[in-house]
């Protein structure tokens, strides 16, 4: 499963309390994935210095269950996560895996103590937004396509004027260039 949640950092906060930033936002996701693996009763964590999700292995060297690559651009953010649920891994034998050749790569499927009973994909990727809602307090809302989303966004009212952007000059700016009375409007 393919993820590419897209938010405003300029709008979440850090458990800091400031401002997210990119590396906020991907330890989020991480948080994210690895609640929804604990909802299928999958152990799963993080390895200090690589990115991603992780499950335990018995020989010690864990497996890579979830891979994150972002971008972020004017605050927005883009790309974002492979989770392996019933993904085939005999292809990962061909390649180094996120240039990380001394950890395997594993799946939800793998993972579980019933793999029968995991449900469809599409309930993976419903339970995934909820854990995305749980960690960014943010409503997450699931699009099948750039179309479907840019239809979903032509749809909505609009939003103006932007939470971040004053009605009017603020008077100490004004003040500071030298502007003598505030413009009247009619």
């Amino acid at each position: 499963m393919v993820g590419y949640p897209i938010f405003d950092l300029r709008t979440l906060r850090a458990p800091s309390c400031g401002r997210m930033g990119p590396v906020d936002f991907v330890r989020g996701m991480e948080e994210a994935l690895i609640r929804l693996c604990g909802g299928f009763g999958v152990r799963a964590g993080r390895i200090c210095g690589l990115t991603g999700v992780w499950c335990p292995a018995d020989n010690g060297a864990e497996r890579k269950i979830a891979a994150i690559g972002i971008h972020v651009a004017r605050g927005i953010t883009s790309h974002g996560f492979a989770f392996n649920v019933t993904t085939n891994l005999s292809d990962f034998a061909l390649i180094v895996p996120c240039g990380i050749a001394d950890h395997e790569v594993t799946s939800l499927q793998q993972e579980v103590k019933s793999p029968e009973g995991l449900p469809t994909l599409e309930d993976v990727a419903h339970q995934t937004a909820r854990c995305f809602e749980q960690v960014f307090g943010e409503q997450v809302l699931a699009v099948e396509s750039l179309a479907a989303m840019r239809a979903q966004a032509e749809a909505a009212p609009p939003q103006f004027p932007a939470e971040d952007t004053p009605l009017q000059i603020p008077a100490e700016v004004e003040r500071l260039l030298g502007c003598a009375e505030r413009p009247i409007r009619a």
